[in-house]
C-alpha cells in the first residue's frame, strides 16, 4: 500500500525526512509512526499524503505518486495535527460540506454522514457549533470527516493530543474497530505507552532518520549492544544469584529485597536453560519480569545510540 525508496524532504536548506525506505502491506492494520517532536514524523506524513512532493527519491501509495493526484487522495483520509475549523459552523453543516469536497450527493451524502457520526459517538451533537465543542469532540468530528469517503488509508497525526484519558481510549476502540474492518492505518504520535498498545507494527523516527522497523520484540532483538534485564523473584533470591553467575550470558547482576535483576546477552540460549533449572527444581523462581522489553526503553536505546 506505501512504498517509499529513498524519500527526503528538505524546507529550502533544512533536511525535515533524510533519505528513508520502507513499504507497509495491503490489507487492515495499525502502524505506529513514534518520534519527538521534530523527529520528521509529519515530513513523512506529508510525502505520503501527497501534501508535498519528496525532494529526493521516490513515494508510492496504491502503486501511484501521490503528490497531486485525485486517484490516490480519493483512496485515503487524513486527519491532520491541530484543529483549524471555520468559526461559526455547526458540526453536521461542516461534514456535508466536506462531503461534497469528496464528490457525495444525495442519499450517498446522507449516509456517509450518519455513518460518520454513529461511527465517532458524535449524533447527538452533531448541531452543536465547534465554539461550543469540547477538544475531543472536534477531534471525534475530524476523524469522521475523514472517514465520510470510507478510506482504504487512514493517516493521523497527533491524534491524542489534548485529549483526556476516557477520550483516548474510545478514540483507539474506533481505530481498533475500523483496522480489524480491513482499513490500514498509520497513526503518528509522540506518546509512546498509547501506541504500544495500539499498534501492531512501529516506525521510529529521531532527528529526521528513520531509526527501527517493526515490532516491539523484534526492534529489542536488534540491540545487541544493550543487555536485557530481566528481575527474577524467588523466596531465596541468593540461590538465583549463584547459579546466574555460572552462566556466560550474564553481564550484571544487582541484588534487590526478594529478587536479582539480572543483565544478559543473548536471551534466546539463557531462557531455556533458567526454564529448565526451575523445572528441574533446581531454582525457586516466584517470577520473571523483563525491565526493558517495552517500546520506552527501546526507544531510549535507539536514540542514545544515535544521539
Amino acid at each position: 500500500m506505501i512504498s517509499l525508496q529513498r524519500a527526503s524532504l528538505r524546507y529550502g536548506d533544512i533536511l525535515g525526512l533524510s533519505p528513508t525506505t520502507f513499504e507497509l502491506p495491503s490489507g487492515g492494520g495499525i502502524t505506529g509512526l513514534l518520534g519527538p517532536n521534530g523527529a520528521g514524523k509529519s515530513s513523512l506524513i506529508q510525502l505520503i499524503s501527497g501534501l508535498l512532493p519528496p525532494s529526493g527519491g521516490e513515494v508510492r501509495v496504491f502503486g501511484e505518486a501521490p503528490f497531486r493526484n485525485p486517484a490516490v487522495l480519493a483512496r485515503l483520509g487524513l486527519v491532520p495535527e491541530g484543529d483549524r475549523f471555520p468559526s461559526g459552523f455547526r458540526g453536521d453543516r461542516w461534514l456535508r460540506m466536506m462531503g461534497r469536497l469528496s464528490g457525495l450527493e444525495g442519499a450517498a451524502l446522507d449516509g456517509a454522514v450518519a455513518r460518520g457520526l454513529a461511527l465517532t459517538g458524535m449524533a447527538e451533537r452533531a448541531r452543536l457549533p465547534f465554539t461550543a465543542m469540547s477538544k475531543g469532540m472536534r477531534q471525534r468530528l475530524r476523524l469522521a470527516q475523514a472517514l465520510l469517503h470510507e478510506p482504504e488509508l487512514l493517516i493521523l497525526d497527533e491524534p491524542f493530543n489534548g485529549l483526556d484519558p476516557e477520550a483516548r481510549l474510545h478514540l483507539m476502540d474506533i481505530l481498533r474497530g475500523l483496522a480489524a474492518g480491513g482499513t490500514r492505518i498509520l497513526v503518528s504520535s509522540h506518546i509512546l505507552g498509547e501506541v504500544a498498545q495500539l499498534t501492531d507494527r512501529i516506525l521510529l523516527l529521531f532527528r529526521g532518520r528513520l531509526l527501527a522497523e517493526g515490532s516491539v520484540p523484534e526492534i529489542r532483538e536488534l540491540l545487541d549492544r544493550h543487555p536485557v534485564e530481566l528481575r527474577v523473584s524467588a523466596a531465596a533470591a541468593r540461590e538465583i544469584a549463584r547459579w546466574a553467575v555460572e552462566q556466560d550470558e550474564l553481564v550484571a547482576l544487582r541484588m534487590e529485597e526478594g529478587a536479582a535483576v539480572l543483565a544478559i546477552r543473548n536471551p534466546r540460549t539463557f531462557l531455556p536453560r533458567l526454564q529448565d533449572a526451575v523445572a528441574d527444581g533446581i531454582l525457586p523462581l516466584l517470577s520473571l519480569d523483563p525491565l526493558d522489553l517495552n517500546l520506552d526503553a527501546v526507544f531510549q536505546y535507539l536514540t542514545k545510540d544515535h544521539a
